[in-house]
């Protein structure tokens, strides 16, 4: 019964619980995604040379990686079924979007070509101020992701030196400075494909700026979403340098065994790590396919953040969109079982709440975005 009151209170902050603004930082590209199933997937795979992707199908999880540019060539002349807006910070400024929030996005590349796929109020930024995404006219070279959505989960090829370089476009930061005091929350994610040879510099470089803004604004929040990470190096120095400034942070169980390997500690189970985050950020999410549990500030009234996490996560699994704020009211999905002593792992002080099941839903790209959306953007 309980569970059920946590959706339907999650649906009712879908409509009236949501902050009124928030920025999404940094990584954002166009997506070209080719569905198909794990037969197909493996096929690919073994005609392109592709083991990754191979991997993937096989064990059915998602991954990410940096290929050549002769290799996303190949990608790129096979049939497709979409161009869409990716990226993390892509995917959740368009979700934040339909929910009625003032979405702002940071992209290196700002044209025609990239804000078509994004929702017509994101706002972006041009060399004097924010405009709409759909007041953008220019045409420019954009950054494209190769997608291979397998149903279970998917696999993203990457070559874009946007990203992976990191490049934080300058009318961004210059309009940032005057419309911060207006932003509420604040994501900031991408360092996932960082490679440089000196990458703890643009680390820095973002800390800077995220001190810089909450000195501006005091009331804004900021969440670090972490994701897999091809560099330990990266990863350490996101964890060393960035996330002490942050109010939050969000992984899967991945990403925290990842994290901690990075970080050198001996894994002990997602419980005693996020007990070890809690002295680098206020507050920890873990989300997976089953469940998400929070630790820290603000976990004794988590539950509805978190159920709303897993409904627009569900929603995006079954619909393959986004939502508005009152579709979420219709969706019928059940929490999925706990596995057996789940709730043993996380002792007193964690709020979980079970996923819910979307069924056989044609989409797996930006699932977790959608969570951290829900979770983050919610007030509490």
């Amino acid at each position: 019964m309980r569970q059920e009151e946590a959706y339907k209170e999650a649906a009712a902050c879908a409509r009236e619980g949501m902050v009124g603004s928030a920025l999404f930082a940094f990584n954002s590209n166009v997506d070209v995604v080719l569905r198909t199933d794990e037969r197909g997937a493996l096929a690919l795979a073994h005609r392109l040379g592709l083991p990754v992707l191979s991997e993937c199908a096989r064990k059915g999880e998602g991954a990410e990686e940096v290929v050549s540019t002769g290799k996303m060539a190949l990608l790129l002349k096979e049939k497709y079924d979409e161009r869409r807006i990716g990226g993390q910070a892509g995917n959740m400024a368009n979700l934040a979007a339909s929910l009625g929030l003032r979405s702002y996005i940071h992209s290196s590349v700002v044209c025609r070509d990239l804000t078509q796929y994004l929702h017509p109020g994101v706002m972006v930024s041009s060399p004097f101020c924010f405009q709409p995404a759909e007041s953008i006219m220019s045409n420019g070279e954009v950054p494209l992701h190769f997608v291979v959505d397998f149903g279970k989960d998917r696999y993203i090829a990457v070559n874009d030196m946007y990203n992976t370089h990191m490049l934080i476009n300058r009318n961004f930061k210059r309009c940032m400075e005057r419309e911060v005091r207006a932003v509420e929350r604040a994501v900031v994610s991408g360092f996932h494909l960082l490679d440089i040879p000196e990458p703890r510099g643009r680390v820095e470089e973002v800390k800077v700026l995220v001190k810089r803004w909450k000195g501006m604004n005091r009331r804004l929040g900021v969440h670090l979403e972490l994701a897999h990470y091809r560099r330990q190096d990266v990863l350490r120095a996101v964890l060393e340098i960035l996330a002490p400034s942050c109010d939050s942070m969000g992984f899967n169980e991945l990403e925290a065994q990842q994290a901690s390997d990075a970080l050198g500690m001996k894994w002990k189970g997602e419980g005693e790590f996020m007990n070890e985050m809690q002295g680098t950020c206020r507050s920890v999410v873990l989300h997976t396919k089953r469940y998400a549990v929070m630790a820290g500030e603000g976990a004794d009234a988590g539950e509805a953040r978190l159920a709303l996490g897993h409904l627009l996560a569900a929603f995006r699994a079954r619909r393959g969109r986004e939502p508005g704020p009152k579709e979420l009211e219709g969706l019928e999905a059940r929490p999925v079982a706990l596995p057996n002593g789940v709730e043993r792992r996380f002792g007193k002080g964690f709020c979980l709440v079970p996923a819910l099941s979307a069924g056989n839903g044609p989409n797996a790209l930006g699932l977790g975005d959608s969570f951290s959306v829900g979770y983050f953007c919610a007030k509490g």
